[in-house]
């Protein structure tokens, strides 16, 4: 269906895990597409020679990271309740995706991309791989710094920006025999903090037993996954 019908926009809250943890972002996408085809949802397609599916994903997750609660928006060419779309969807999912929920949306709302304000994380140790008084020091001595000067290299491009801007807060607890490092980092253009960095500018050199983003927050008051 091409989006010169009346399209309807729905928001889906979903879980990302197990194997599709290291799915990329564009892979992940068709698997989207695919899944709604099977699901025979009347999915709304772009116009011109070469049409897209009209599907949006927040933000994209980094490969091996786990996603709680990623936001979906879709767009399809007739009203159906949100109950049955998430019964549909449930049914045509590949392991590793789950429905969590789905709302109707205002079609007139900023684009999910444009609207992304910060995301938190949770980075998981066994609680004998790291000392948590050790973690914990280093946290409250990065929040303490007003700023942290960070490079890093992307092919052959070299991106500088100051890496405590991306930082709104970390709180490190031990709970069921695992050292857990909460974070909430930004979102935003041009300043997107990410987990991976943030331990090196804590000095935690050790590698994590799993890494999930709990929730994508987005800048609109009462529109948060």
């Amino acid at each position: 269906m091409s989006d010169t019908q009346p399209a309807h926009r729905l928001r889906v809250t979903f879980a990302k895990e197990g194997p599709l943890r290291f799915v990329a972002h564009l892979d992940m996408m068709r698997t989207w597409e695919r899944t709604i085809r099977r699901a025979r949802l009347p999915l709304v397609y772009t116009q011109g020679f070469s049409p897209h599916a009209r599907i949006a994903l927040a933000a994209p997750l980094p490969v091996g990271v786990v996603g709680r609660r990623e936001l979906l928006d879709l767009w399809l060419g007739a009203p159906l309740p949100p109950e049955e779309v998430a019964e549909r969807l449930g049914a045509a999912m590949p392991p590793g995706l789950r429905v969590e929920a789905i709302e109707v949306v205002d079609d007139a709302l900023p684009s999910l991309q444009s609207a992304l304000h910060s995301a938190t994380y949770e980075v998981a140790f066994d609680s004998g791989a790291v000392e948590v008084a050790a973690v914990r020091a280093a946290s409250e001595q990065l929040l303490a710094t007003e700023s942290v000067p960070w490079e890093e290299q992307r092919g052959d491009k070299t991106r500088r920006y100051d890496l405590r801007e991306t930082v709104l807060a970390i709180e490190v607890r031990e709970t069921d025999g695992r050292v857990v490092v909460a974070m909430h980092l930004s979102l935003e253009q041009g300043r997107t903090g990410r987990p991976q960095q943030v331990l090196a500018a804590m000095g935690v050199e050790t590698e994590p037993t799993e890494v999930a983003r709990t929730a994508v927050r987005l800048a609109e008051p009462g529109v948060v996954a």
